[in-house]
């Protein structure tokens, strides 16, 4: 199961990172390649909105009903802990807000077996 979930957390975090990419090149990339690159701080500005939207991302990529793509691919779906039923949708949003932590998410999910935000929102992942 836990194995599972990590390739779900891979899989997911590829297709933010690809989806990423596309506005640094654009807003980042791009400009310097082509010889124009714009002020130090306008590139740290257009990084950051890069960087924002990629946490937007990973903040809502489980808005379907049971989970995102790296948990329809797993076969995994988020619960709510005390009704066993399909977690709400503000419970799958909050659960991730927690992701801004990042490496401390991580950390504490290698250590307990489960995530701050599925501790915030009363959430598990199961098995379909």
């Amino acid at each position: 199961m836990e194995s599972k979930r990590i390739g779900a957390f891979v899989i997911d975090f590829i297709i933010i990172a690809l989806i990423y990419d596309i506005p640094f090149f654009i807003l980042v990339m791009f400009p310097i390649l082509q010889g124009n690159a714009p002020a130090g701080n306008v590139i740290m500005t257009r990084t950051f909105i890069s960087t924002f939207i990629a946490y937007i991302l990973l903040v809502f990529k489980d808005i379907f009903k049971d989970g995102g793509i790296g948990k329809k691919i797993m076969k995994l779906k988020i619960i709510d802990s005390e009704t066993k039923e399909s977690a709400s949708l503000g419970k799958r949003i909050l659960r991730n807000v927690t992701w801004f932590l990042s490496w401390i998410e991580i950390i504490v999910y290698f250590v307990t077996n489960k995530r701050i935000g599925d501790r915030l929102a009363k959430t598990d992942v199961v098995l379909k």
